[in-house]
C-alpha cells in the first residue's frame, strides 16, 4: 500500500530517526521531511503539509 510518511526538520516528540524508522519498517513508503517545527505539521507548516499530500499521488506514477 503506498504510504506516505511525514516529518517536521524539528520535532521534541518524534526526532528524525522516528521517520527513518517508519519509513525502513514500510516497503515502498515515501519519507518527507517537511521545513517546520513540531510535531503537528497541520499546524505548524499547513501549506508545506497540503503540498507533500497533494504531490503523493503524482510521484506514485
Amino acid at each position: 500500500m503506498p504510504t506516505l510518511v511525514l516529518e517536521c526538520e524539528q520535532d521534541a516528540i518524534a526526532p528524525r530517526d522516528v521517520g527513518a524508522f517508519v519509513h525502513a519498517a514500510i516497503p515502498g513508503s515515501r519519507l518527507v521531511t517537511l521545513v517546520a517545527t513540531g510535531h503537528c505539521p497541520q499546524l505548524s507548516a499547513p501549506e508545506a503539509t497540503t503540498g507533500a499530500i497533494l504531490g503523493f499521488p503524482e510521484s506514485l506514477k
